[in-house]
């Protein structure tokens, strides 16, 4: 199949052009994602506000 329009030739480059710096971006962005440091496993510390009271004597 070939595409004889040069205008929409011209608009699928552009597309194209554009997927590529969209998966870059992605890629870039998963990059620093792995380097967010994640909190360790365990229970979670007590944040006033959030859930019921602990129970106090």
């Amino acid at each position: 199949m070939s595409i004889d329009n040069p205008n929409l030739l011209k608009r699928i480059k552009t597309m194209e052009n554009r997927l590529d710096s969209l998966e870059k971006r992605i890629s870039e962005l998963e990059r620093l994602v792995k380097k967010i440091p994640r909190p360790p496993p365990g229970p979670k510390p007590f944040r006033p506000g959030k859930g019921p009271e602990p129970f106090r004597v």
